[in-house]
């Protein structure tokens, strides 16, 4: 009968009230107040107990201690999981410890911590030494869970560690944490109350919980389990509302916004492959040279000695069938990849570099991929502020509503259509600062007369900036009035 019930309080409650009456039922079948008490007799004790000074500075007590060791080990186990992640032979260097804190009975740590520190931080130590191997082994895992094509991303546009951490990273890591966090809570008030009953500090939980038993006060010992369950579940759900309120990007985006970025890279481009690029002025005309550059995947050539020249002042479209290379080759100008041999170089007018030896300083390509590469927990305006933290909120705002309807704005992008989220990755691209845009078919997905409009609106923002782009359609190349370029795969 409770099972048809649809309304989900009332059923709730009747559940509620069947086990309270079974309770009560085993109570008066027991008989006996020692053995067994009624939940009557445990709401009265605890109403007693309510009344007195001592049960609220034990509770203040214990839920200090046992909170601030359950967050020592949470934070201690996710600053150390973070490191070896990024740090393998720290993975290795701390396994050890790691297998040892969860191997060993909490029992054995408690003895020990009771002679090496005597029992007023006992409890602190051992909700510490419960969560941290939980957190620890949880922060590996989601860290790795983090989507490599969104770092890849990342990498093209430059993103500061602080913000790829917020935004690639922390929502990968999130749902990791408040899984651990659901496992971590309850076994550490459970083995923080066990640490006070048997080191017995004083004004503690466990203190009224071994004084119970002494005393046989079954009535006292069922209060005390009720205050335990209670303050465990309402530090459990203030913690896990706290965390999960950082799955908003917004949260953050302003405050980590720092200083407009450098239209300078910070490192150089390892492998054969150099791009450079001397500063310009604002009319400067960039010529892209491509030299004898070759790749091959699992010995097999995906292009050979390929030479092209692209110029700022027109679009170049590369086109070719499938496996010709198009992607690979969008990839090594953008230092995802490095070719087998060749080089490339960027100049400006009247400054062109010879050789492959010169360095990336001052040329920024932005990047369209194959894929959309967008945060899909995040609206379109948060991805783009992600990314180009400079942009103000108004001034994308702006920009959006140039090739996307208004209702879209604030929405997760997971809620998007195809084309929208294509989009959104366009106008990525195209409001970065940068020297050059790179898409790799940014028009898959819209309709003819939207194509139309992005193509309007990459043309007006693409220009002085060398475009190259990747396409299977020969009326897209007309369209944007670019240079058709065929690649063909090598047979």
């Amino acid at each position: 009968m409770i099972s048809t019930i649809q309304n989900k309080p009332a059923r709730t409650a009747l559940i509620l009230l069947f086990w309270l009456f079974l309770w009560q039922g085993i109570a008066w079948a027991a008989g006996n107040k020692i053995l067994f008490v009624g939940p009557f007799d445990v709401l009265k004790t605890l109403v007693s107990l309510a009344g007195k000074l001592d049960f609220w500075h034990s509770i203040a007590f214990s839920f200090q201690k046992i909170s601030f060791g359950f967050l020592a080990g949470f934070f201690t186990g996710m600053f150390l999981g973070w490191l070896s992640f990024f740090h393998p032979f720290l993975q290795d260097f701390f396994a050890p410890v790691i297998l040892l804190v969860k191997s060993v009975p909490v029992a054995s740590f408690v003895i020990l911590a009771l002679i090496w520190m005597g029992s007023g931080n006992l409890s602190v130590l051992i909700s510490f030494l419960v969560v941290f191997p939980v957190i620890y082994i949880n922060t590996i895992a989601g860290l790795k869970s983090t989507d490599q094509k969104l770092l890849e991303m990342a990498k093209v546009f430059r993103m500061t560690p602080w913000r790829k951490f917020l935004g690639l990273y922390w929502p990968a890591l999130l749902p990791y944490l408040t899984s651990g966090c659901k496992t971590a809570l309850g076994m550490s008030w459970k083995s923080g109350i066990a640490a006070e009953v048997i080191g017995v500090p004083e004004h503690t939980i466990g203190e009224q919980l071994y004084f119970s038993k002494i005393y046989l006060s079954t009535s006292e010992l069922f209060a005390w389990t009720l205050v335990i369950i209670l303050a465990s579940a309402l530090f459990e759900k203030l913690f896990l509302k706290v965390l999960c309120q950082t799955k908003k990007a917004g949260l953050f985006l302003d405050i980590s916004a720092g200083k407009p970025k450098s239209n300078r890279f910070r490192f150089l481009p390892k492998g054969s492959v150099k791009i450079s690029a001397n500063s310009k002025e604002e009319d400067s005309e960039f010529t892209l040279s491509i030299r004898k550059l070759s790749k091959n995947f699992n010995a097999l050539p995906i292009f050979e000695q390929l030479n092209l020249t692209i110029v700022s002042k027109q679009p170049c479209c590369i086109m070719g069938p499938s496996g010709s290379g198009k992607t690979t080759l969008l990839r090594i100008l953008l230092n995802l990849e490095t070719a087998d041999s060749g080089f490339c170089q960027v100049s400006g007018p009247g400054n062109g570099h010879s050789g492959g030896a010169c360095d990336l300083k001052g040329f920024f390509a932005a990047a369209v991929f194959q894929e959309n590469r967008l945060c899909e927990s995040f609206s379109p305006i948060d991805n783009i502020r992600l990314v180009i933290p400079e942009l103000s909120k108004n001034q994308i705002i702006r920009e959006l509503s140039r090739i996307l309807p208004e209702e879209c704005f604030s929405r997760p992008v997971s809620t998007l259509s195809g084309g929208m989220k294509r989009r959104v990755a366009i106008l990525r691209a195209l409001l970065a600062s940068s020297d050059g845009i790179i898409m790799d078919e940014p028009f898959t997905g819209l309709d003819e007369e939207t194509k139309a409009q992005v193509i309007q609106y990459i043309s007006e923002k693409s220009f002085g900036k060398l475009l190259i782009l990747s396409t299977h359609q020969e009326e897209d190349a007309a369209l944007i009035n670019g240079k058709t370029v065929h690649l063909l795969p090598i047979v």
